[in-house]
């Protein structure tokens, strides 16, 4: 009869704390804002293409990776300029999209699809 009249109390406390921790976790998980200025994903998919074409120009070089390194960043400046995108709204834009998985992995498996679809009208021509 003891447990009887104890569970209900118990099960009640429970439920509550329960209730209040997930009232806690749900006012915790704010929807992440976008930065001001944030490229589209169309953008993000060009300006990652861009970036990855330009660094394999440097690879092709042969260089040691230190100097490798030290040339794409110097060199940087001017890639941002030609595509017309300011780095920083390079980098908010990369790091908004990176935290949604779903979005960043669509914006990466068109940056893969068109580098293959590039790699591909390359080798038809050159054979």
């Amino acid at each position: 009869m003891y447990l009887k009249v104890k569970l209900p109390g118990r099960f009640t406390i429970f439920c509550k704390g329960l209730i209040l921790l997930t009232f806690a976790f749900f006012c915790a998980c704010k929807r992440t804002p976008a930065p001001e200025v944030l490229l589209s994903e169309d953008e993000m998919v060009e300006a990652m293409i861009d970036m990855y074409l330009f660094e394999s120009k440097i690879i092709q070089l042969n260089l040691p990776r230190d100097s490798a390194e030290k040339l794409f960043e110097n060199v940087k400046p001017a890639l941002f300029e030609k595509i017309g995108i300011p780095d920083s709204v390079f980098k908010q834009s990369l790091d908004y999209y990176m935290k949604f998985p779903d979005k960043i992995s669509l914006v990466y498996s068109r940056v893969v699809d068109s580098l293959t679809l590039k790699e591909q009208k390359l080798n038809s021509q050159v054979k």
